[in-house]
């Protein structure tokens, strides 16, 4: 009886660690493309403390009211690049999915608080 669980027990294993993988992939890969597409206008912390600031507005990542807008607000201003002023973004027509915009915005929620 054992021999016939080994192959299933080591499958499920492969099938566990393969799902952490992908999960820290899918974290290392979000803060890959925001340091790639977001960090020079909004830095690294999400302060929005950079050169890019002093010629545009470009909103602190961390602040309350970027924490009280919903996923689809973000999302929607991220993709579609609604409601930026000084440059929009509209990363859902300039090369990044659906799926890599959302896991930005999960990215960016791990920002602290100012």
């Amino acid at each position: 009886m054992g021999e016939v669980l080994a192959p299933a027990v080591r499958i499920i294993g492969a099938v566990v660690i393969s799902a952490a993988l992908c999960g820290i992939s899918a974290a290392q890969s979000a803060e890959q493309l925001y340091t790639e597409k977001c960090a020079n206008c909004h830095a690294a912390d999400g302060s929005g403390h950079t050169a890019a600031a002093s010629k545009m507005t470009v909103p602190d990542l961390r602040s309350k009211r970027i924490k009280q807008m919903s996923d689809e607000e973000l999302y929607t201003a991220t993709a579609e690049g609604t409601k930026h002023r000084s440059y929009p973004h509209a990363f859902l027509h300039t090369g990044l999915t659906e799926q890599q915009i959302r896991d930005l915005i999960k990215y960016i929620r791990t920002f602290g608080n100012n």
